[in-house]
This record gives C-alpha cells, sequence and structure tokens, in this order.
C-alpha cells in the first residue's frame, strides 16, 4: 500500500513558485488559444480583404472611357443656335481645357479641397484616418478624406451613387491609383473642374462660370473665382442665392487657404474680405466686407443663374430621345462629339416662356403657380416650342417636372374625340338632338355640369361650344365609347383609358392624358386626318460633320380622318374662342378643358399651320397631393397664356372649308360658330348674349359630375365641382341662354 502512495509535491522554497510556474504555463496556454483564434480571424480578414481588392480589380471599369464620358453633344435650334451642350451622361456642361480657365480658379480649388495635390499620390492615408478617428472615434463631423484624383474617380465612374460600401471604397481607390499613373495632374485637375458639380444644374467650371457670372472660366476674378471654388464642397447649402451667409463663410475659408498656401499675400485676400485675417474686425472691415458682398452679389447675372439655359425641359427631352435613339452603350453615341439639329425655334421659344411667366403670374391670386406650354407644326409635329413649367430651377414648385410629358386629366379638351367618333361612324352629326337634361343626367350616374344647371334640348355642335357634360356623355353613348377611345388612341393618345360604364366620364376628360400626346392628336383637326407624332430631332452628325442619323423628313403615317371629318369639327371649335370671349389676333379654332376641383386648366389652339396647348395648375416640390385653384377654368389659361402667345406669332395660314363636310347651316344659327361650318338649327334657343370678359365658366369646366367613379389617375375621384362664384349677368352659360330667351319673348 505504501508503495503504491503518489509521493506529496514539494514545496519549493521560494513559497511556490513551482505552483506559480504551473499557473503561468496554464495562462500562456489560454493565452495561445486566444492568439490561435484572434489569427484565424485576422486571416480572414487578410482574406477577404484581398478578395475584396482582387474583385474589385476585376471589375473596374476602364479609366479610358472617363474622356468619352464627359464627351459633349451640341444640341442646336433649327437655325443653328446652341441650345445646350451636354455631357453623354445627360448632365448640362461645356468641356474646357485646363488653359482656358483661370489660373485663381485653379489655385483656389486645389487650396481648398486638396492641398498637397501636387505632391501627393491618389490618395492621402494621413487625411483618411484622421477622417476615421473624427467619425468614429470623436463622432464629430469628418473634413473630407479624398484626395481630387480620388474625387475625380468617384464622380466620374460612380456618378451620384452615395454608397460607402467597402467594395465601392476600394474600387475607387484602385481607379485613383490607375488615374495617377496615366494621367498627369494638371490633366486630372482639368478633368476635374469639367466634372465638378457647383450647383443650380451647373456642371463644370465653364457652365458654373457663365451661370453665375455671365462670363468664360478663363476670365475669373479672385473674388468670383474664391466663391466658385467653395461650391462642390456642398452646391446646395453652399448655395449663394439661397444660403448666401454660408457662400461667403466658405469663399471666406478659400481666400484664407489661398493665403496659407502662398498662392497669395494677404493684402489680396482683405482686398476681397477684410475678415480673412481673423483679428476681431473693425467698423471699417465690417463696413467694407458688407460692401464687398453687395458688389459681389450684383455682380452674379440677374440675381439668378440661367443654369438652367434657353430651353430646359426640351433639351431634357432630346437627351432622353438620344437615349432611346443610340441606347446607353452604343460606342457611337458615347465616343467622340454629336450636334443633334433640332426642331426648336428659339425665338419662338423664348415668346412662349414669357408668355407662361407671365401668364401664371396673372393667375398666382387665384391659386395657380405653374404653366406649361408646347406648340408643334400640324403638319410635320415638330416641337417648336416646349415650356415644362413656369420656372425650371424653382423646387418650390417641382419646376424641373415636364408637364408636358406627364399624365394629367384634360377635363373638356377630350371631349372633341367624342364627336368626331360620332360624326365618323354617322352616329351622330352637328345637327343631331342631343338632351342636357335631368333624366339623361340620371341615366348616366348623375353627372352634371359646372353650373348644375340643365339646358334642355340641343345641338351637337352646340353642346360641344358650350362643352355640356350630360349632352356629351350621351354623344359618347350613341358614338360607342369604345369607338371613342380607339379614335383617340388612332390620333396620338398613349395613356390607357378606360370606358367607366355605365357613366362614360373618360368622355369628359377624366382619363390622364399626355399633353405631347394630346397635341399631336388635334393636329390631324388641324391638317385635315393626318396622323403625325410630335418629334423633335432633324439631324444628327458626328464630329466631323457626317450625318448619322437624318429625321427631317417625318414618317407617312396614314390618316386617322378624312378631310371631311376633321374639317367638321374645326367649323364648330372657330367659334369656340369668340363664344367664351378670348381675343385672338388670327382665326383659331380651340377647346377648353378644366378637371375636378380646378386641378388642371386647359387650352388647346390650332390653324392650319400649328397646334398649341397650354395649361395651368397647382404644384409643390414638397407635397405630391394635388392642390386646387380658386375659379380657375380653362379658358382662364387660354386668356392668361395661349392668346398672347398666339398674338405673338407671325400670322398663319387661313382655314380653308372643305366640300362634303357636315357643316351647312341657316343664318339664325350663325352666333353659334363660325359661318363657314355651323349645324342646322335646333329647338334649343341659340346663343345671342355677348359674353362676359372675365375668366368665368368655360366650355371646359364641366368636369363636375357626382358619381365616385375610379379613374386611372392619382388625382380625386370626380365630385360635384365647385360652382362658380357670383358672376356678371350673362358669365355663365345657362346665364346667356335665359338671357336670349328673354329677349326672344318680348320680341315676340
Amino acid at each position: 500500500m505504501a508503495g503504491s502512495r503518489r509521493p506529496r509535491a514539494r514545496l519549493s522554497g521560494n513559497g511556490g513558485r513551482a505552483g506559480a510556474s504551473t499557473s503561468r504555463w496554464r495562462l500562456s496556454r489560454r493565452w495561445k488559444r486566444v492568439i490561435a483564434v484572434g489569427g484565424g480571424f485576422f486571416a480572414v480578414c487578410v482574406a477577404l480583404v484581398a478578395g475584396l481588392v482582387v474583385y474589385g480589380a476585376l471589375t473596374l471599369p476602364d479609366i479610358n472611357s472617363i474622356g468619352q464620358k464627359t464627351g459633349t453633344i451640341r444640341l442646336v435650334d433649327v437655325h443653328g443656335t446652341v441650345l445646350a451642350e451636354v455631357g453623354h451622361d445627360a448632365t448640362n456642361r461645356h468641356n474646357v481645357t485646363i488653359d482656358q480657365i483661370a489660373p485663381i480658379l485653379q489655385q483656389a480649388t486645389v487650396a481648398a479641397e486638396d492641398r498637397n495635390f501636387y505632391n501627393e499620390g491618389a490618395i492621402n492615408p494621413a487625411r483618411i484616418l484622421k477622417a476615421l478617428v473624427d467619425d468614429v472615434i470623436l463622432h464629430r463631423p469628418a473634413e473630407g478624406a479624398s484626395t481630387i484624383t480620388q474625387q475625380l474617380a468617384k464622380q466620374a465612374f460612380f456618378g451620384t451613387d452615395a454608397s460607402k460600401s467597402p467594395l465601392r471604397k476600394v474600387r475607387e481607390a484602385l481607379l485613383a491609383n490607375q488615374l495617377d499613373s496615366k494621367y498627369t495632374k494638371q490633366q486630372i485637375l482639368e478633368q476635374y473642374l469639367n466634372i465638378n458639380y457647383y450647383g443650380e444644374n451647373a456642371y463644370g467650371i465653364e457652365n458654373a462660370s457663365m451661370a453665375y457670372f455671365g462670363k468664360h472660366a478663363k476670365g475669373l476674378t479672385l473674388m468670383e473665382a474664391s466663391l466658385l471654388a467653395g461650391l462642390p464642397q456642398a452646391p446646395s447649402y453652399n448655395d449663394p442665392y439661397n444660403n448666401p451667409d454660408a457662400a461667403y463663410a466658405r469663399m471666406h475659408y478659400v481666400l484664407g487657404s489661398l493665403v496659407a498656401v502662398g498662392n497669395i499675400k494677404q493684402a489680396d485676400a482683405d482686398a476681397v474680405d477684410p475678415l480673412v485675417g481673423g483679428s476681431s474686425p473693425t467698423p471699417e472691415q465690417q463696413t467694407a466686407q458688407q460692401t464687398n458682398q453687395q458688389a459681389l452679389h450684383a455682380d452674379l447675372q440677374n440675381g439668378k443663374p440661367n443654369t438652367a439655359g434657353p430651353a430646359p425641359h426640351f433639351v431634357a427631352y432630346i437627351q432622353d430621345q438620344l437615349q432611346q435613339i443610340f441606347g446607353a452603350t452604343d460606342p457611337q453615341y458615347l465616343q467622340g462629339d454629336l450636334v443633334v439639329t433640332t426642331t426648336l425655334d428659339l425665338a419662338t421659344e423664348n415668346l412662349a416662356n414669357t408668355a407662361v411667366a407671365k401668364g401664371v403670374a396673372k393667375l398666382l391670386s387665384s391659386g395657380a403657380n405653374n404653366g406649361a406650354l408646347l406648340m408643334i407644326n400640324a403638319h410635320t409635329g415638330a416641337i417648336e416650342a416646349m415650356v415644362g413649367s413656369a420656372s425650371f430651377t424653382n423646387n418650390a414648385i417641382a419646376g424641373q417636372y415636364n408637364i408636358v410629358t406627364a399624365s394629367r386629366r384634360p377635363g373638356s379638351s377630350f371631349k372633341p374625340y367624342v364627336y368626331e367618333a360620332g360624326f365618323k361612324n354617322g352616329t351622330l352629326k352637328p345637327d343631331t338632338i342631343l338632351q342636357d337634361t335631368r333624366a339623361q343626367s340620371q341615366k348616366y350616374g348623375g353627372v352634371t355640369d359646372f353650373d348644375s344647371r340643365f339646358l334642355g334640348p340641343m345641338t351637337a355642335a352646340r353642346a360641344l361650344t358650350l362643352s355640356r357634360n350630360v349632352a356629351t356623355e350621351q354623344a359618347a353613348d350613341k358614338a360607342g365609347i369604345q369607338n371613342v377611345i380607339d379614335l383617340a388612341y388612332g390620333m396620338g393618345i398613349s395613356e390607357k383609358l378606360t370606358p367607366q360604364e355605365p357613366n362614360l366620364s373618360t368622355a369628359i376628360g377624366t382619363s390622364a392624358v399626355r399633353m405631347i400626346d394630346h397635341a399631336s392628336a388635334y393636329a390631324a383637326f388641324a391638317n385635315g386626318g393626318h396622323k403625325v407624332v410630335a418629334n423633335g430631332i432633324l439631324k444628327i452628325t458626328d464630329g466631323a460633320g457626317n450625318v448619322i442619323r437624318d429625321y427631317s423628313t417625318p414618317a407617312n403615317l396614314g390618316d386617322v380622318l378624312t378631310s371631311q371629318q376633321a374639317w367638321t369639327i374645326t367649323s364648330i371649335l372657330r367659334g369656340y374662342a369668340k363664344q367664351w370671349n378670348l381675343h385672338f389676333r388670327y382665326d383659331t379654332a380651340g377647346k377648353s378643358g378644366t378637371t375636378d376641383h380646378f386641378i388642371d386648366a386647359w387650352y388647346m389652339t390650332y390653324t392650319p399651320d400649328w397646334v398649341v396647348a397650354t395649361w395651368t395648375g397647382h404644384t409643390s416640390g414638397s407635397n405630391s397631393a394635388e392642390q386646387g385653384m380658386n375659379q380657375v377654368f380653362g379658358t382662364a389659361t387660354g386668356a392668361a397664356i395661349a392668346v398672347p402667345f398666339v398674338n405673338s406669332l407671325s400670322k398663319p395660314s387661313a382655314f380653308k372649308p372643305v366640300t362634303g363636310a357636315l357643316s351647312d347651316c341657316s343664318q339664325s344659327d350663325s352666333a353659334l360658330v363660325s359661318p363657314s361650318g355651323c349645324p342646322t338649327p335646333s329647338p334649343s334657343p341659340s346663343v345671342t348674349a355677348t359674353p362676359s370678359s372675365s375668366p368665368t365658366p368655360t366650355a371646359s369646366p364641366s368636369p363636375s359630375f357626382t358619381l365616385p367613379a375610379v379613374t386611372p389617375t392619382p388625382t380625386p375621384t370626380p365630385s360635384i365641382a365647385p360652382t362658380p362664384t357670383a358672376a356678371p349677368p350673362a358669365a355663365t352659360a345657362a346665364r346667356r341662354e335665359e338671357v336670349a330667351v328673354a329677349e326672344r319673348r318680348r320680341a315676340g
């Protein structure tokens, strides 16, 4: 037993160092496990980073495409006047070489963005580390860690992608290194200045210089350069118009940076901004600074940048067309310069801009804050003027949104398709009697008119001229609502139209259409029945002048109406302007349209030469909900925009009656429509009273109806339209009818 006893561990004389040694051995074993796990984790991280770098390197875009992506497309009007020079990346830019940029602007940019630009590589590890410490540890806004080369890589190849993913950052760094290896510092700076965004839709220093100061980049002064060089860091925040204090504070920083790196002397900076020195300002210095800032503000072109260019919505429209023609990857589109000759007439465009701006201003007190206008050639569809909003740069009204290509309810401006469908298939004639009665209204779900009255029996021609809803739905019923829809499609309407039976509300304009399609369809009325599609490009040439696309001869799309059918509608609509007291200088045909709650107010007008579509409404850049106007009918849009614009144009061709059209009538009805084309007399009393000059019920305000119809657009479901406020005698169609009847009774 004793021999089998285990020997006791001997205590060492050092008080148990053997135990301590064992403990250290055990501790080190634990650390080995930690180290092993940590090492494995580190190895995995290294492998992941390596894989990320390898994958990023394999998926890099070709840096040679940087020159292609910043190439330019020159858009010119029909006479060769330059409208815009834009990049292939759809930005509004005009590239210049480095020697076309003022040296002080170059110096200001480098001083503000990357002081070590000329002495460092593509990336700056110290700046990156400092930015990480500021952002992650100190939780304070980090100064930019990117060099100018990195920023060029980011903007040229990733655009507006704000992602901060590890892969994006790796690819950005790799591209920056490639750029730094391939190009000189001056070449990199040149590309950077051409690609930078300076706010207010100005890309590139040349565009920014022209927009803000009306001069080329080569002629910028120290004051101007220090302001512009400070904008790219935060273009919206530093906007000198919306936030001048921020813009001047940033300019102050740029001037200080120029002094710090030795590009200018302190006295030079003080001459621009006396407070750059940093000492407590004297009253004299404060006064001098205010004087300089006022001078700078006055120097800014027109107090507001004209960065939008002369036809911004049209330019954007053409860019979309080019993408459709070439595709985003077509080498012919990406490489080299292109010249696109468009159909736009800049002089006409300027007249249209003026008409929309002044017209909306007239209606501002009634709740309108936005407007649009489109003019096309009635025979070719060529767009001669396009104004998509009252102000392209006004974000409060979502000014960059193009109403011309948007889907909006047309209201009663849709009604000509209804009557034309009936004239075409023989179910209607201008003298067909329709019933504007309560009984007829109930048949179609309770539809009413703006005045909530019923005028009794009337001819189809009168129903169209007075824009009566109940009678129009009966007309649609006779013609066949699907026939109406098919005709509208055939004439050019592209948005989905729904019959909305049994109330047939599509007949009175509750289904949305695009203005550009609406105008194209009206062109068939104007030109005698030939179908046209609105278009904006005549030809495209390459940098060598070779024509690579030619659209100068429009495609023959055939006829959608006979000349007699087209003239029947025109003969009625020629009397519309007179009926509603619109004072055009020339003989025009037209139709208004007003949607429920006065959300949309249209006026369409045409001659044998052209079609003009106009619109007013209330839009918001911060609220997608539609807001109605206060009693703004379609004829108010006609009076405020269409009439001044048309009256500023040269005299168009005269209408020529067409033999065989449904237009015979007696002289007793000549007050209803033009003598050259009017319906036969009807039992309904004719209109004899002179209409009021006020923008009172138009032939289009008739969006009013009571049924809860579901419409394909997001606008509110139609309900009874607002009844116009008290108007002068003869201000409404109903009142005019009453006056006419009373006068006839007295005469009898």
